[in-house]
Protein backbone atom coordinates (compact mmCIF):
# COMPACT_ATOMS: atom_id res chain seq x y z
CA UNK A 1 0.00 0.00 0.00
CA UNK A 2 2.82 2.38 0.90
CA UNK A 3 4.45 1.74 -2.50
CA UNK A 4 1.25 2.72 -4.39
CA UNK A 5 0.81 5.85 -2.27
CA UNK A 6 4.39 6.91 -3.11
CA UNK A 7 3.77 6.36 -6.84
CA UNK A 8 0.54 8.37 -6.69
CA UNK A 9 2.23 11.27 -4.88
CA UNK A 10 5.12 11.23 -7.37
CA UNK A 11 2.70 11.37 -10.31
CA UNK A 12 0.75 14.24 -8.75
CA UNK A 13 3.90 16.26 -8.05
CA UNK A 14 5.21 15.79 -11.58
CA UNK A 15 1.88 16.91 -13.04
CA UNK A 16 1.98 20.12 -10.95
CA UNK A 17 5.44 20.91 -12.36
CA UNK A 18 4.09 20.77 -15.88
CA UNK A 19 1.24 23.19 -15.14
CA UNK A 20 1.05 26.04 -17.56
CA UNK A 21 -1.05 29.13 -18.01
CA UNK A 22 -2.44 29.99 -21.42
CA UNK A 23 -3.99 33.20 -22.74
CA UNK A 24 -5.75 33.24 -26.11
CA UNK A 25 -7.15 36.15 -28.15
CA UNK A 26 -9.00 36.51 -31.46
CA UNK A 27 -8.72 39.48 -33.85
CA UNK A 28 -10.32 40.74 -37.04
CA UNK A 29 -8.11 42.11 -39.82
CA UNK A 30 -9.66 44.79 -42.02
CA UNK A 31 -8.86 47.22 -44.82
CA UNK A 32 -10.94 50.40 -45.16
CA UNK A 33 -13.56 48.91 -42.81
CA UNK A 34 -13.92 45.64 -44.76
CA UNK A 35 -12.89 42.37 -43.12
CA UNK A 36 -10.13 40.55 -45.01
CA UNK A 37 -9.23 37.90 -42.45
CA UNK A 38 -8.64 36.82 -38.88
CA UNK A 39 -5.75 36.46 -36.49
CA UNK A 40 -5.27 34.41 -33.34
CA UNK A 41 -2.68 35.04 -30.62
CA UNK A 42 -1.76 32.53 -27.92
CA UNK A 43 0.64 33.04 -25.01
CA UNK A 44 1.66 30.01 -22.97
CA UNK A 45 3.55 30.48 -19.72
CA UNK A 46 5.40 27.51 -18.21
CA UNK A 47 7.61 28.43 -15.27
CA UNK A 48 10.12 31.01 -16.48
CA UNK A 49 9.47 30.17 -20.14
CA UNK A 50 6.97 32.02 -22.35
CA UNK A 51 5.81 30.91 -25.78
CA UNK A 52 3.94 33.20 -28.19
CA UNK A 53 2.13 31.94 -31.26
CA UNK A 54 0.49 34.32 -33.73
CA UNK A 55 -1.37 32.96 -36.76
CA UNK A 56 -3.40 34.78 -39.39
CA UNK A 57 -5.14 34.12 -42.68
CA UNK A 58 -6.11 36.95 -45.00
CA UNK A 59 -7.36 37.34 -48.55
CA UNK A 60 -7.64 40.59 -50.52
CA UNK A 61 -7.53 42.05 -54.02
CA UNK A 62 -4.27 43.70 -55.13
CA UNK A 63 -4.00 43.54 -58.94
CA UNK A 64 -5.36 40.02 -58.51
CA UNK A 65 -6.43 37.91 -55.54
CA UNK A 66 -3.79 37.62 -52.79
CA UNK A 67 -4.03 34.98 -50.05
CA UNK A 68 -1.61 35.10 -47.12
CA UNK A 69 -1.09 32.69 -44.21
CA UNK A 70 1.26 34.20 -41.64
CA UNK A 71 2.69 32.88 -38.38
CA UNK A 72 5.10 33.93 -35.64
CA UNK A 73 6.47 31.64 -32.94
CA UNK A 74 8.55 33.35 -30.25
CA UNK A 75 10.24 31.80 -27.22
CA UNK A 76 11.37 33.70 -24.12
CA UNK A 77 13.37 32.44 -21.16
CA UNK A 78 12.94 34.76 -18.21
CA UNK A 79 12.34 38.11 -19.88
CA UNK A 80 14.71 37.60 -22.81
CA UNK A 81 13.77 36.65 -26.35
CA UNK A 82 15.68 33.45 -27.16
CA UNK A 83 14.22 32.29 -30.46
CA UNK A 84 11.69 33.53 -33.02
CA UNK A 85 10.41 32.14 -36.29
CA UNK A 86 8.20 33.92 -38.78
CA UNK A 87 6.61 32.21 -41.79
CA UNK A 88 4.59 33.67 -44.66
CA UNK A 89 2.92 31.45 -47.24
CA UNK A 90 1.13 33.21 -50.09
CA UNK A 91 0.26 32.86 -53.74
CA UNK A 92 2.74 35.73 -54.33
CA UNK A 93 5.71 34.02 -52.63
CA UNK A 94 6.82 32.32 -49.43
CA UNK A 95 9.07 33.96 -46.86
CA UNK A 96 10.77 32.95 -43.61
CA UNK A 97 12.71 34.59 -40.79
CA UNK A 98 14.71 32.88 -38.06
CA UNK A 99 16.21 34.59 -35.01
CA UNK A 100 18.31 32.58 -32.54
CA UNK A 101 20.21 33.67 -29.41
CA UNK A 102 23.53 31.81 -29.40
CA UNK A 103 26.84 32.55 -27.67
CA UNK A 104 25.74 36.01 -26.49
CA UNK A 105 24.28 37.25 -29.78
CA UNK A 106 21.30 36.83 -32.11
CA UNK A 107 21.85 35.15 -35.45
CA UNK A 108 19.27 36.61 -37.86
CA UNK A 109 18.25 35.19 -41.23
CA UNK A 110 15.22 37.07 -42.54
CA UNK A 111 13.34 37.24 -45.83
CA UNK A 112 10.10 39.11 -46.36
CA UNK A 113 8.33 40.80 -49.28
CA UNK A 114 11.07 42.79 -51.09
CA UNK A 115 13.40 42.37 -48.09
CA UNK A 116 16.36 40.18 -47.06
CA UNK A 117 18.68 40.46 -44.08
CA UNK A 118 21.32 38.15 -42.59
CA UNK A 119 22.96 39.79 -39.61
CA UNK A 120 24.12 39.50 -36.02
CA UNK A 121 22.69 41.52 -33.11
CA UNK A 122 25.10 41.76 -30.17
CA UNK A 123 22.73 42.60 -27.32
CA UNK A 124 19.73 40.90 -25.69
CA UNK A 125 16.16 41.93 -26.58
CA UNK A 126 13.35 41.75 -24.02
CA UNK A 127 10.25 42.47 -26.13
CA UNK A 128 8.96 41.55 -29.59
CA UNK A 129 5.99 42.21 -31.86
CA UNK A 130 4.22 39.04 -30.64
CA UNK A 131 4.32 40.37 -27.07
CA UNK A 132 2.66 43.65 -28.16
CA UNK A 133 -0.70 41.84 -28.34
CA UNK A 134 -0.47 40.72 -24.70
CA UNK A 135 1.31 43.53 -22.89
CA UNK A 136 1.32 47.30 -23.15
CA UNK A 137 5.00 48.20 -23.66
CA UNK A 138 5.15 50.73 -20.81
CA UNK A 139 8.62 49.64 -19.69
CA UNK A 140 10.11 48.89 -23.11
CA UNK A 141 11.90 51.24 -25.50
CA UNK A 142 13.09 48.59 -27.97
CA UNK A 143 11.52 45.48 -29.50
CA UNK A 144 12.30 42.84 -32.11
CA UNK A 145 10.20 42.68 -35.27
CA UNK A 146 10.24 38.92 -35.84
CA UNK A 147 9.41 39.00 -39.56
CA UNK A 148 12.25 41.43 -40.39
CA UNK A 149 14.75 40.44 -37.71
CA UNK A 150 15.09 44.12 -36.83
CA UNK A 151 15.36 45.71 -33.39
CA UNK A 152 13.19 48.83 -33.51
CA UNK A 153 12.33 51.70 -31.18
CA UNK A 154 8.98 51.94 -29.39
CA UNK A 155 7.76 55.55 -29.10
CA UNK A 156 4.95 56.52 -26.70
CA UNK A 157 2.38 59.09 -27.83
CA UNK A 158 -0.64 60.39 -25.90
CA UNK A 159 -3.06 57.68 -27.06
CA UNK A 160 -0.86 55.02 -28.70
CA UNK A 161 2.59 53.54 -29.19
CA UNK A 162 4.36 53.72 -32.53
CA UNK A 163 7.01 51.43 -33.96
CA UNK A 164 8.85 52.05 -37.21
CA UNK A 165 9.89 48.77 -38.81
CA UNK A 166 11.75 48.98 -42.10
CA UNK A 167 9.95 52.23 -42.98
CA UNK A 168 6.49 51.00 -41.95
CA UNK A 169 4.94 52.99 -39.08
CA UNK A 170 2.66 50.79 -37.01
CA UNK A 171 0.47 52.19 -34.22
CA UNK A 172 -0.68 50.11 -31.23
CA UNK A 173 -3.61 51.22 -29.06
CA UNK A 174 -4.41 49.95 -25.55
CA UNK A 175 -7.39 50.40 -23.22
CA UNK A 176 -6.64 49.98 -19.51
CA UNK A 177 -3.39 48.19 -20.37
CA UNK A 178 -5.07 45.71 -22.75
CA UNK A 179 -4.49 45.62 -26.50
CA UNK A 180 -7.38 47.14 -28.47
CA UNK A 181 -6.15 47.60 -32.05
CA UNK A 182 -3.16 48.15 -34.30
CA UNK A 183 -3.03 50.31 -37.43
CA UNK A 184 -0.40 48.72 -39.65
CA UNK A 185 1.48 50.07 -42.67
CA UNK A 186 2.51 47.57 -45.32
CA UNK A 187 4.22 47.85 -48.71
CA UNK A 188 1.24 46.01 -50.22
CA UNK A 189 -1.80 47.35 -48.32
CA UNK A 190 -2.33 49.13 -44.99
CA UNK A 191 -4.64 47.32 -42.56
CA UNK A 192 -6.13 47.31 -39.04
CA UNK A 193 -5.95 44.49 -36.48
CA UNK A 194 -8.83 44.79 -33.97
CA UNK A 195 -9.37 42.62 -30.92
CA UNK A 196 -12.76 40.84 -30.98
Amino acid sequence: MMKYTFILITLLLSSFQSLQAQEKMEFEISVAGFSIGEMQAVKTQKGEESFYEITSEVGFWFFGKVNVDYSINSYYKGNQLIEAKSRTVSNKGNFASDINWKDGKYIVEATSYKYEKDTVINHPIFFSSAALYFEEPKNHKLFMAENFGLPSKITKYSDHYEVNVNGNRNKFYYINGKFDKAVMESPIKNYVIKRK
